[in-house]
């Protein structure tokens, strides 16, 4: 039988913010160095330049990235994780990491 989730369950504490499929795929693309440009995260998530515009605004209004001018092109952006974007994307993985050991057994 299956068990109903409770708020126990790393699901239910999975931040939504974070969660949401562009927004992953921008921290995730950003993990492993200490920013990436935005022209290369365009091309990484697939989505409209406004599209991402919208997604990286909602992670900078929310204290996850920063985001700053290339000192080399001052027309381009780099994208930063905070340090509390990356305690919260360490989090979000732990989480997201219980949830794949459950589902395993």
């Amino acid at each position: 039988m299956s068990e109903v989730p409770g708020e126990d369950t790393a699901a239910v504490r999975l931040d939504p913010l974070l969660h949401e499929p562009v927004r992953l795929a921008v921290l995730a693309a950003r993990a492993p160095a200490d920013f990436i440009e935005f022209s290369a995260l365009l091309g990484l998530v697939g989505v409209s330049k406004s599209a991402l515009s919208k997604h990286v605004s909602a992670l900078t209004d929310a204290g996850v990235v920063e985001v700053t001018n290339s000192p080399a092109d001052k027309r381009a952006r780099r994208i930063a994780l905070t340090d509390a974007g990356r305690e919260s994307f360490d989090a979000y993985l732990r989480r997201l990491e219980a949830i794949v050991r459950a589902a395993r057994g």
